[in-house]
């Protein structure tokens, strides 16, 4: 028995030299010199990353109600679904409902692969046609019709994002996958003088709740403008060319090129705006700071056009020459000019789902 608690001891005894031992050799490779890195001092836990009074999150109010300035009475707004299949239309609920309730009416443009009308008579007998993150490519044909729409007084709205810039995003497309842009949107906007970058946008320094979420502000008294402070707008993508009505605040860094500066992220051309995130639309971003307010505006833009003549343009007539056809209006003579104005409003296009005063 007496072995057995002498045997004990020693055992007992071995384990704490092992464990001092263990301790000092620790002690040696924090505090010891030879390069090694010295403990951080517990004072730091105040610096800023730790201190909550430091925060550079800086949460937008939300309030304020989505509505328009124009009346919209007779107007007829186009948002094309044929080329971006995955739009949550749900989401879009807020500018339909605003825009039929000032008196217009909202149709979807689904394309012929789903039994529809080609995409120039959806266009004859619309106001303003609204193009959510293209994915896919728009035939010739398509490309001279939009120029020839714009070009006759139809308003263009045209909004882009990377193809998904995060895994948590969520938008009018579901997840986000990668930061790489939309590449059917490019030389849509390229013809109207207007690019995007490549690349989302984010601010380390200044957001709202989370780095993607980057602020905005007017660059002048715009109609666009009108009423707008700050934005708010996720992993957006900068526009360039024509006027800038936005900007990012400083400090923004394109995802790309780690580059730190201003960014523009709404600018128009003429008949046609580019926005550069489509966030602004959603439930979610609808109400964060200004953005029912640069919304509204939005929603006068499309509505506010004078488009002559009201059937531009005409779809190519079948066996033209050329790749999707020749622009509309274009005969032998090489004139190019538009139809005249029909004799009676056109009837709608049966491939565009009705959303107006139903």
């Amino acid at each position: 028995m007496a072995a057995n608690s002498s045997s004990t001891v020693v055992r007992a005894g071995f384990f704490v030299g092992i464990l001092i031992l263990s301790a000092v050799v620790g002690t040696v490779a924090i505090g010891g010199g030879g390069g090694s890195q010295a403990a951080p001092d517990v004072t730091q836990v105040n610096a800023p990353s730790f201190n909550s009074d430091e925060s550079v999150a800086t949460p937008a109010a939300e309030s304020g109600d989505l509505s328009m300035s124009a009346d919209a009475s007779g107007k007829v707004v186009v948002i094309d679904v044929a080329h971006a299949g995955d739009i949550d239309r749900e989401a879009l609920t807020p500018l339909v409902s605003t825009l039929t309730e000032n008196g217009a009416t909202v149709r979807y443009h689904v394309g012929e692969r789903q039994s529809g009308s080609p995409l120039n008579e959806s266009l004859r007998s619309a106001d303003a046609f609204v193009v959510l993150g293209a994915e896919q490519r728009y035939t010739e044909s398509e490309m001279n019709g939009l120029t020839a729409f714009s070009d006759a007084g139809g308003r263009v709205l045209l909004l882009n994002e990377p193809s998904q810039a995060s895994p948590a995003g969520l938008g009018l497309f579901g997840p986000v996958r990668s930061d790489s842009v939309t590449m059917p949107m490019a030389p849509l906007a390229s013809q109207y003088g207007l690019s995007y970058g490549n690349g989302y946008l984010y601010n380390m320094h200044e957001y709202d709740t989370n780095y993607q979420n980057v602020y905005a502000t007017p660059t002048g008294d715009t109609e666009l403008t009108e009423g707008v402070d700050r934005t708010v707008f996720y992993a957006a993508i900068p526009v360039q060319g024509g006027d800038t009505a936005l900007t990012t605040t400083e400090q923004t860094t394109l995802s790309k090129t780690r580059r730190q500066d201003t960014y523009g992220v709404v600018a128009r051309s003429g008949n046609v705006v580019t926005v550069g995130d489509t966030n602004v639309f959603t439930q979610e971003f609808l109400y964060r700071a200004d953005n029912e307010q640069l919304v509204g505006n939005l929603l006068d833009f499309l509505v506010t056009g004078e488009k002559s003549p009201e059937d531009a343009p005409q779809p190519a007539d079948s066996g033209e020459s050329g790749p999707g056809g020749s622009l509309p209006g274009a005969g032998t003579g090489g004139g190019g000019a538009l139809p005249s104005e029909p004799d009676s409003t056109p009837a709608p296009e049966p491939n565009e789902t009705m959303r107006a005063d139903q």
